[in-house]
């Protein structure tokens, strides 16, 4: 964060399990829940919220200079190969 101003932020109705389950996976990383929960919001706040957004985000990119269509498909293929030749 890096404005140093805070605010509290009280989340009302959520479902135990999901309470366990931030607790656990905050202990698991050896932070707060809270500080879990706010890492959580930062890494996500920006994300796309469907596929659309992200598709229109996509498309509003320029160009990759020199890509050629299929070359994606042809470095996933060579990849998988390679695994299956291991």
């Amino acid at each position: 964060m890096a404005d140093k101003a805070k605010v509290d932020l009280q989340i009302r109705g959520v479902p135990v399990g999901l309470q366990r389950r931030i607790r656990a996976k905050a202990a698991r990383k050896s932070m707060s829940m809270s500080k879990y929960v706010i890492q959580i919001l930062e890494d996500n706040i920006d994300e796309p919220n469907t596929i659309n957004d992200w598709l229109d985000e996509v498309t509003s990119l320029p160009p990759v200079p020199g890509y050629k269509p299929g070359m994606g498909t042809a470095a996933v293929r060579r990849i998988r190969d390679a695994i299956d030749r291991a």
